[in-house]
């Protein structure tokens, strides 16, 4: 796979030797002819001043290609307002997770975004999905998941944490995104969220981990929003 412009020279200096063999053993192996100015020039000469032209064309155009896939890939797996993963590629990793392994899902709420809407308009609810989006991923690690859940609401994947951590997680997620109002077009908007915690272990699934975080969720939303629930 040519990924850089170093495997571009690698792929052509590779083609390059193997045009060369080739040619020496079709005509001194082969035919057997007589080594000659004319057969050096048809075995060596022509396919080092031809091949590595070639090979490094084809090159650029398979790591243009590949440089294509991985936009597109990104495209398919990123929610384009947020830069957050999508909900598909969120369930596709966490499915991919180890079942013994211990995690934690937190889900996320941004508290009285109708009404951000409804008061500002749909490009300054936009602005502060992307700002809400960004303090969130900034407080997790590398290979943490945000995803875009619903339309305010997102996921956050903390794979090898315990519950205890993915509380101090939480509290740091809503800490951050209350602590600064987010400067927008019209005015600094004060957000808040609201975060419910869930937790995975060999002896609870995915899908029982989501449901916990669910209704922590709604346990922080009806006791007053910008809170941090987990389950009893």
């Amino acid at each position: 796979m040519i990924r850089t412009h170093k495997h571009i020279v690698v792929f052509a200096a590779f083609w390059t030797l193997a045009a060369v063999a080739t040619c020496c053993g079709v005509v001194f192996g082969l035919f057997a002819l007589p080594v000659s100015a004319r057969t050096v020039f048809a075995t060596v000469v022509l396919p080092v001043c031809v091949v590595p032209v070639a090979s490094f064309f084809s090159g650029r155009l398979l790591l243009r290609l590949h440089q294509l896939s991985q936009k597109l890939q990104h495209a398919v797996d990123h929610d384009a307002l947020t830069s957050t993963v999508t909900r598909q590629h969120f369930f596709q990793h966490l499915q991919s997770l180890a079942p013994d392994e211990e995690s934690s899902i937190l889900m996320v709420d941004v508290d009285q975004f109708k009404a951000i809407n409804d008061t500002h308009g749909h490009f300054v609810g936009d602005v502060v999905l992307r700002e809400v989006a960004h303090r969130l991923i900034n407080n997790t690690r590398r290979n943490d998941l945000v995803a875009r859940f619903g339309s305010e609401e997102f996921i956050v994947l903390l794979p090898n944490t315990s519950r205890e951590d993915a509380a101090l997680v939480a509290e740091r997620m809503r800490a951050t995104v209350s602590r600064t109002p987010i400067r927008t077009s019209v005015s600094k908007i004060v957000t808040t969220v609201s975060i419910g915690i869930g937790h995975m272990s060999e002896a609870q699934n995915a899908q029982a981990a989501l449901q916990e975080a669910d209704d922590a969720l709604y346990a922080a939303k009806t006791a007053g929003c910008n809170l941090v629930r987990a389950a009893a």
